[in-house]
Order: C-alpha cells, then sequence, then structure tokens
C-alpha cells in the first residue's frame, strides 16, 4: 500500500518508521527547517530527519495547501494518508487525495482535550486514564469522526515526557493495525459527541509559574503536565527557582512556608504541601534540596512564592 505521511516533531517518529516497515511510504511531508538556539541555526523537524535516515523522498512545503504543493504530492497517488503532529491544518484538497480522506492521530481519548496540548491536559486534570484516537481529519480542529481509538492508563507519578513516549509508541501500533482496514474502506466510523468537548490551548512560558494558594494536589498536576516544557517555578525570596524533582508532601504547611525535611525542601500550598528533592536556581545548575538549604540558607526563612503570579488563562476550556 502507498503512503504518504504528514508529520513534523518526535511523536511522530515511531509512527513514520513502523509504516515504513509495513507499506511503501512514499512521501514524508513536513514543516520546513527553522532556526533554533541563540545562534539562530537552521534546523530540520525530526521527522525529516528520520526521513533522510530512511532514504525516504521529502517534501518540506511552507504551505502544503498551495495548489502546486498539493500537486507535488497528489503525483505520488497515495492509496492512504496518515497525519501525526504534522501542526498545520490540511485543506480540502489534500483531504481528497486518497479516497477514505486523511486519518489523522490524537493523543486524547477524544472528544476530550482537542487542541494543542492534550498530553498537558489530561494530566493537569488529574485523569486515570487517555489514550489515542484515530479520526478521519475535517475542516474544524479535531472535530472529525472516529475510526478506532486505544485507550491506555495513567501512572498517578507520570509526566508528560514520559507519557509522550508511550503514546508516541501506542499510536504507532494502532495505525499497522487500523490502516489497512481504513485504506479499504472496511471501518466504521462514530461521530464524536460534541457535548463532551474539552479543548485545551498551546503552552506559554508563564504557564510555569506556580499560585502556592492552590492545592498540593493541583499542583503537583502541574508539575507532572510541564515536564519538559514549560517546567514549573518559584520564587524564592529573591531567586526564581525551577522544580525539577516534585512529589506529594505528606505535611500540611502554610502556603509559601519552606522547611527542610530529610532529603526534601516541604513547601507549603492551599492545601498540603510539596516535597521539593532538586531544583534549579535561575542561572545555576540543577542541584538537590540539601544542597539548596546549604547554599541558599536565608530563603529558607521567607514565604516563597510571592507576589502571587497574575491569573493565567485555563489551559483547559
Amino acid at each position: 500500500m502507498r503512503v504518504v505521511f504528514f508529520g513534523t516533531p518526535d511523536f511522530a517518529v515511531p509512527s513514520l518508521r513502523r509504516l515504513t516497515e509495513r507499506f511503501d511510504v512514499a512521501l514524508v511531508v513536513t514543516r520546513p527547517d527553522r532556526p533554533v538556539g541563540r545562534g539562530g541555526r537552521l534546523t530540520p523537524p525530526p521527522v525529516a530527519t528520520v526521513a533522510r535516515d530512511l532514504d525516504l523522498d521529502l517534501f518540506q512545503p511552507a504551505n502544503p495547501n498551495k495548489l502546486e504543493a498539493v500537486e507535488a504530492i497528489a503525483s505520488y497517488e497515495p492509496q492512504a494518508v496518515v497525519c501525526v503532529a504534522y501542526g498545520r491544518l490540511l485543506g480540502t484538497r489534500l483531504r481528497r487525495l486518497a479516497t477514505p480522506g486523511i486519518v489523522n492521530a490524537h493523543p486524547s481519548l477524544l472528544p476530550a482535550y482537542r487542541g494543542a496540548s492534550p498530553i498537558q491536559g489530561a494530566l493537569l486534570d488529574g485523569a486515570g486514564e487517555t489514550g489515542v484516537t484515530l479520526i478521519r481529519l475535517v475542516r474544524k480542529l479535531d472535530a472529525g469522526p472516529i475510526v478506532a481509538v486505544e485507550r491506555s492508563q495513567i501512572d498517578p507519578d507520570e509526566t508528560a515526557a514520559h507519557l509522550h513516549g508511550r503514546l508516541a509508541d501506542l499510536t504507532a501500533e494502532l495505525l499497522i493495525r487500523v490502516l489497512p482496514a481504513w485504506a479499504a474502506g472496511e471501518l466504521t466510523e462514530e461521530s464524536q459527541d460534541e457535548a463532551k468537548v474539552t479543548l485545551t490551548r498551546p503552552l506559554e512560558r508563564a504557564d510555569a509559574d506556580l499560585d502556592l494558594r492552590r492545592s498540593a494536589a493541583e499542583l503537583y498536576n502541574r508539575w507532572r503536565a510541564f515536564q519538559p516544557w514549560p517546567g514549573v517555578r518559584v520564587r524564592a525570596g529573591d531567586t526564581i527557582c525551577g522544580l525539577t524533582d516534585v512529589r506529594l508532601g505528606m505535611e500540611q504547611l502554610d502556603p509559601g512556608q519552606v522547611r527542610l525535611s530529610g532529603e526534601a525542601l516541604l513547601l507549603g500550598c492551599g492545601d498540603g504541601s510539596l516535597a521539593i528533592r532538586a531544583l534549579q536556581p535561575a542561572g545555576r545548575k540543577r542541584m538537590t534540596a540539601a544542597a539548596f538549604a546549604r547554599g541558599y540558607q536565608g530563603v529558607l526563612h521567607v514565604p516563597w512564592g510571592h507576589p502571587y503570579p497574575e491569573a493565567r488563562p485555563p489551559l483547559i476550556e
């Protein structure tokens, strides 16, 4: 079966590799190289790097919906078109490239957590289950009819970084199982329940700021959801600290109160506490809580988290 694959970030790489093992991936479409780092060095997307390693035809249009781009992709005469985290809406002409349309993978149990941050949304909500949904791509974002679903439990201490990798692999395996029947038109689609839709927005750097008036459980879920980016941070006196290893604490402290307990710094929240096991002061290397307590003794005697950060727009609507 001849396949055209749309994808861009690391999340799409396992799917590209597995599809290449099973099918004829005739063309890989990904985003253009972009400047990265202080030097602005042009860097290819992860999918572009893997496509070159696999010696696949690669196309990186600035706008895949332009007529010349559509015609170039159509010349490969795909029998199936797969989209995994491409990062741009695909128009009507692209959706008509293959008879069944485009099958798109989304890392949530749709219609929950549509949009840009589905993995983070599930963790922020404290959900115990998530998964991958394959849908037929339509004009409205993540709203297409459901083709297949694979569910997965979320560990109580699992971070977005770990869940991201698991769901990327799960997506690849689901696509391998489903794609032949999808291309043959043998699958029954199921409409999404619009009454149950939740929508996530893109993450921003300011989302990292913790409001210690909130409960420890909520803030711990925030830490889990925001690994590796944007992370979470809190002001300790005049020092802004990124919290790099966190668990729920077992003691009740006032919001912003901090105390060294064994190998962890306990940080009081609106309800409960966080046990900080490692942190990174701005401009310094990551250090254990005990090392921080030795080097920053003065900030152990002032309330943390002041001034409280301004309210942020909700990640989930």
